[in-house]
């Protein structure tokens, strides 16, 4: 019987609860650190089979020689990562489409004094007042006075709508720009901890680092992950952007399109989803392009309809086929008013039968058929505003849940951690009893 194995025994368990209080410690001063795993030991039996230092034991000796570190790794669940991840991409995505459909309602509100619809009434209502008093020079002047406020509401809109595009497109260059930071650093990170990994020494901080910066990467894009051993491989559209150390960076091919690298490849941000980018696509090649449209398409129907009924008509000089409108402004941005003079409004049905105003007349009545589409506008962006902030709403407790359970995983209990402390320091202290008794021991048989 030796009583050496006792010596190297006690030597490990020291070391062993030595690393696993360490764990303890890094986990009570990173409990209120944002991004930061909780850490965790694992012990194993050493064995002594083989010869070693000492002489291989008898069959009637312990074949232990005490405990080792097998492991010192993060608490993390990858399921509940990938859908936490998953969830802000969805909340990233809201939150864009809820922000830039706010402002455009914004511009749209029908409420406001000089907004569309506003504008609208106030010139066929301002076509009836000629209607009813053809010859008043006062009437006609405030007729050319509400076209001129109409055309501004079209022309206001016209520039907002530019304005907010413009806007737009620079907060995707941003976050093209962000987006690529961050790929970068990851690639820069998978290289960190190859190395470290291959020199035996896991570096869980930069870890720590990279999974905040996915996560940080996901409000933006929609990211797959698989982690390998040339570190995290991470996909958009099943196009890789980041393979070990190597990075394939977004570029804008035009102010509204978004590729990988050099493929020619764009990136497709779906109906809904796709992270901030995805959102500032769909604004830029659908929602935005939609309505702008549609209000050009409203001011070509303003122009054309009240062209068509005031060329038919007579003015105060007995002239005809007199456009009121600039018939080339067809656009909420070119339209124009083509009469200067209150005597040019073509109101009568016939030269010089002031009794008959039937043009005026036909021509408040398109207020029937045009109003109600210029609120038509306005009330589909509101629709689309309400569905965005719903969407917000749900993806956000979605996104909070998700990450509550995936902190449950990787947070510190400082209770839990206190309990574990105390259990490492009575093995601890245990050990070392193992070695002084071994000490005591020694010293007898050396005395004899």
């Amino acid at each position: 019987m030796s009583i050496n194995p006792l010596y190297e025994i006690s030597r490990r368990s020291f070391r062993a609860f030595n690393a696993s209080m360490e764990a303890v410690g890094q986990n009570v001063a990173n409990a209120n650190t944002d991004g930061y795993s909780r850490r965790r030991v694992t012990l194993e039996a050493s064995s002594r089979v083989a010869p070693g230092l000492y002489a291989a034991p008898s069959g009637t000796e312990a074949t232990g020689n005490g405990v080792s570190v097998s492991a010192y790794e993060r608490m993390r669940d990858r399921l509940l990562d990938a859908s936490a991840a998953r969830a802000q991409t969805g909340l990233g995505a809201a939150q864009e489409e809820a922000r830039i459909l706010t402002q455009l309602e914004g511009a749209l509100a029908t409420g406001t004094e000089g907004s569309l619809p506003k504008a609208m009434e106030s010139f066929w209502d301002a076509w009836s007042s000629v209607a009813n008093n053809p010859e008043d020079q006062g009437v006609r002047s405030t007729l050319l006075s509400k076209t001129d406020t109409l055309i501004a509401s079209f022309q206001s809109l016209d520039q907002s709508l530019g304005q907010l595009t413009t806007d737009t497109q620079e907060a995707l260059a941003t976050s093209v720009d962000e987006a690529n930071g961050l790929l970068d650093e990851v690639a820069s990170l998978n290289a960190t901890i190859r190395e470290a990994r291959a020199n035996g020494s896991p570096d869980l901080v930069a870890e720590d680092r990279r999974d905040s910066l996915v996560n940080d990467l996901s409000e933006h894009l929609p990211v797959e992950v698989q982690d390998t051993e040339a570190g995290y491989t991470l996909t958009v559209n099943g196009m890789n952007v980041v393979q070990g150390d190597e990075t394939t960076p977004l570029t804008l091919a035009a102010a509204d399109t978004v590729e990988f690298g050099t493929t020619g490849v764009a990136f497709q941000p779906g109906t809904e989803g796709g992270g901030k980018i995805g959102a500032q696509v769909r604004s830029l090649t659908r929602t935005l392009p939609d309505v702008q449209s549609d209000l050009d398409a409203l001011a070509q129907t303003v122009v054309e309809d009240v062209n068509a009924v005031h060329e038919n008509g007579f003015d105060q000089n007995g002239a005809t086929n007199v456009s009121y409108f600039d018939p080339a402004g067809t656009t909420a941005g070119s339209i124009q008013r083509d009469v200067t003079d209150p005597a040019e409004v073509a109101a009568f049905g016939a030269a010089n039968a002031p009794g008959d105003t039937t043009p005026a007349q036909n021509i408040a009545a398109l207020s029937d058929l045009l109003t109600p589409q210029a609120i038509d506008l306005a009330a589909g962006i509101g629709a689309q505003v309400e569905r965005a902030t719903t969407q917000e709403e749900a993806q956000s407790a979605l996104a909070g849940h998700l990450d509550s359970m995936a902190r449950g995983v990787s947070g510190v209990s400082i209770d839990e951690e206190m309990t574990n402390l105390i259990e490492h320091q009575q093995a601890f202290a245990a050990s070392a009893r193992v070695l002084r008794t071994a000490e005591t021991v020694m010293d007898t048989l050396l005395s004899l």
